[in-house]
């Protein structure tokens, strides 16, 4: 059974990180130096393909706001908030900055993320390469829809990607203005988890799984290695499982959240 949680909450932040509920501290976007982090701050995404920008939020409930719907008990148990760099109080500070920002100041954070992401691609649109933008790296919200209805027109070397536990936002989506949005869905221990998983691959999306060891198929579809780099998803041409190894707390789960790769029979497709 889940517990329930205060608005505040401490489950995915270092217990000596408070965060404070006035909306009086909420820093204003002329303050705050930067919204997205570069691809090298991540041991995963500094490996990608191409020039990467990441928004790290609080995945907590902020201000009234729960930022991970979706979430189930083993995600947030599992949760990469506080991995790396995640457990300094700085870093904490300014993803709860960011959350709160984006919560109750969303015109002010969406004008200063566009100018950060239109800034960012403009330059590699000069050397005629290809960026990715996830906006979604400790969250699961809106955020790519809420930009792109706000902001009709972006550099078109943008491509953005996510992971989500929303089984209705994965896939791929063209906006009219062309640019591209991935989303791979997040397999859970949840109940129906497993069934909206094989959905997506059916329809020709992509699944993300948590194992213990990575076998080579899941459910008779082919598994990658996911920790290769975090732009897999945007070179895949035909619906895969993107295996990640369990780190940290993942992998001594119990609530079925890491799959134990022997306890399925593995067919080739």
């Amino acid at each position: 059974m889940r517990q329930h949680r205060h608005e505040c909450d401490a489950v995915t932040r270092p217990k000596n990180i408070r965060v404070c509920c006035n909306a009086g501290s909420i820093p204003a976007t002329s303050t705050m130096k930067k919204l997205l982090s570069p691809g090298a701050s991540n041991a995963k995404t500094k490996k990608n393909n191409r020039p990467t920008r990441i928004l790290y939020l609080h995945p907590s409930k902020v201000a009234g706001k729960e930022m991970c719907p979706f979430a189930s008990e083993g995600c947030r148990m599992s949760c990469l908030n506080t991995a790396g760099r995640g457990a300094m109080q700085t870093v904490q500070r300014a993803r709860i900055d960011r959350t709160y920002m984006y919560t109750l100041r969303r015109d002010e954070f969406l004008d200063k993320l566009h100018k950060e992401i239109q800034g960012f691609s403009a330059y590699y649109k000069r050397k005629k390469k290809e960026v990715a933008v996830r906006l979604n790296g400790t969250s699961d919200q809106p955020i790519v829809e809420l930009l792109m209805k706000k902001f009709g027109e972006l550099n078109k070397n943008i491509v953005f990607y996510d992971y989500t536990k929303n089984p209705k936002k994965a896939g791929t989506r063209v906006f009219s203005n062309g640019i591209k949005y991935i989303v791979t869905y997040s397999r859970s221990e949840k109940e129906g988890s497993d069934e909206e998983a094989l959905k997506v691959l059916q329809n020709g999306g992509n699944v993300a799984v948590v194992f213990n060891i990575l076998p080579p198929t899941w459910k008779g579809y082919k598994v990658i290695d996911g920790d290769e780099r975090d732009d897999l998803m945007l070179d895949l041409k035909e619906p895969t499982v993107i295996g990640l190894k369990a780190k940290g707390k993942a992998k001594k789960d119990t609530t079925g959240f890491t799959v134990i790769s022997n306890t399925f029979t593995i067919s080739v497709r």
